[in-house]
Parts: structure tokens; C-alpha cells; sequence
């Protein structure tokens, strides 16, 4: 309880924080209460004759239960950068202003400052999964009402899911952040690599060495619904995913405890 209530002195007095996670939650209820109203222009399998088709997404199912969860976590998983930059800016400050100097001579240990760092990690995740998970049992309520409880449990595996995505960016951003410093190079190498560096290294390298990069399993926990939703498993041959998988589950648990005990590595190798 210490190392958490130092971390949330940091955090509360400073705007940067508030404005931040205010932005991710209301990004996370509009996501939520406006994602029904997208519409999409698609083939028509109903039709004999071929054509196209206008579909709105709460119409085709969007809020219907138990696949909501699926449906919101995924596009939320779009949005988990704004909790890992919130925690790149606080901790890459502690090394510009050297105030994580002032932590050890005011009595933490460096195993206590890390730790409060993984907590931070760990708060920001769960404050993430609260988020998404109250807007979203809101929402199926009122497009639910004959729902009952097993309903609504169903498949909600989807926000261990988002959990563990969101968990992994934000261990892998703070050993990032040990490693450069800097919140600006670091914001550019965490995203140069996700959606650079290592999409292309996984083209060139090749199934199966490409299922076990380090962010890849994060990715397909909770791959897209949309074929599902749109009806259009069976056009493109396509079996859409009935729950989370387990192996890309375990090894991103896995790569989350890679890169904590890298950042520990990092952090002990440091002259604080």
C-alpha cells in the first residue's frame, strides 16, 4: 500500500494524468454508444443474384449479447496506447528531472521503485478493463432485456483478454522507457515497432517463427468480428473465433514477464 499511495501522490496533482485518462474514458464511451450506429456497405448473401447491401452495425448485432464483449474489445484494443503513453510521460519524467534519485535517497529500494512501478502498470490496466467493462455491461443492458445472468457472463473472457493486451503494452512500454529515457523516442519506437518492425519481420521470417514474436500473440487473443457480424463467414470461408484462445493468452502472460524482468535487468544495471 505504500508503493501505491507514493505512485498516486504522482499522479493525482498532476493535470497531464486527468486529462488523459478522462480522454481514454470518453473515447471508451463513445466507442461504446456510438459503435452501433456505423454503417458498412457489403455483399448480400441473401441474394441469389449477388449485390451489395448497406448494414448498420446495431442492426447486424453489434450490442447483442454474449457478443458485445467480443465486438468492444476489439476496437477498444485501439485505443490502449493512451494508457501506456500516460505511463511513458510519468516515468520517463522521474529520469529527465532525476527524481527517481531523490525515491532512493528518501528510503525505496530499487526493488521497491520498480515495484511501484509495476504497480502503476498493473493500476493502469485494471483502471482500463473497469472502464470498458462497466460502459459496456451498460450498454447491454439496455439492449438486452431479457438477458439473464449466465447471458451476460458468457464470453466475458474477452476483458481477461483486453486485461492481458492491455498489460503487456504497458510492462512492454516501461521497459522501453528504462531503456531510452526519453517519452518522445520512446513513444516513436513503441509504435515504429508495432506496426512496422515487427509485421514486416513476421512476413519475412515466416509461420510458424512468426506466431511467437513478441507481440504477436497480443494480437490475436482477440482477432476481428466483423466477418461474423457482417455474415460473411461463409462467402469468404472464414470460421470466426467462438472465445479467446489460450495459447496467444499464456504467451502473452509469458512476454509480460519477459519484459518485467527486463526492466528489473535494466533498472539494476543503471547507476541510480
Amino acid at each position: 500500500m505504500k508503493l501505491l499511495k507514493i505512485e498516486w501522490l504522482k499522479f493525482k496533482g498532476h493535470p497531464f494524468f486527468w486529462i488523459g485518462m478522462g480522454l481514454y474514458a470518453l473515447c471508451m464511451i463513445l466507442l461504446v454508444s456510438k459503435a452501433g450506429s456505423i454503417e458498412w456497405t457489403t455483399q448480400n448473401p441473401d441474394n441469389p443474384e449477388g449485390g451489395t447491401r448497406i448494414v448498420n452495425f446495431g442492426e447486424a448485432g453489434f450490442y447483442k449479447l454474449p457478443y458485445i464483449w467480443h465486438n468492444v474489445t476489439y476496437l477498444a484494443g485501439y485505443f490502449k496506447f493512451i494508457p501506456a503513453f500516460l505511463l511513458i510521460f510519468f516515468v520517463s519524467n522521474e529520469f529527465q528531472y532525476r527524481t527517481y534519485r531523490q525515491n532512493i535517497i528518501d528510503g525505496l529500494s530499487i526493488g521497491e521503485f520498480y515495484t511501484s512501478k509495476l504497480w502503476s502498470a498493473l493500476g493502469f490496466s485494471l483502471i482500463s478493463v473497469l472502464i470498458i467493462g462497466i460502459n459496456t455491461w451498460i450498454i447491454a443492458m439496455m439492449y438486452n432485456e431479457d438477458a439473464g445472468s449466465a447471458d451476460y457472463l458468457a464470453r466475458i473472457d474477452y476483458l481477461l483478454a483486453y486485461f492481458a493486451e492491455v498489460l503487456f503494452l504497458m510492462v512492454m512500454a516501461l521497459f522501453l522507457t528504462f531503456l531510452f529515457k526519453r517519452s518522445t523516442i520512446t513513444v516513436i519506437i513503441i509504435l515504429l515497432y508495432y506496426f512496422i518492425v515487427e509485421p514486416l519481420a513476421g512476413l519475412a521470417i515466416g509461420s510458424p517463427v512468426q506466431d511467437y514474436l513478441p507481440t504477436r500473440p497480443s494480437r490475436e487473443m482477440i482477432l476481428q468480428p466483423f466477418t461474423r457480424l457482417l455474415k460473411l463467414d461463409a462467402i469468404i470461408g472464414n470460421a470466426s473465433a467462438e472465445g479467446v484462445p489460450l495459447r496467444p493468452l499464456l504467451l502473452t502472460f509469458f512476454y509480460t514477464l519477459v519484459f518485467a524482468a527486463g526492466g528489473w535487468f535494466l533498472l539494476k544495471r543503471r547507476d541510480l
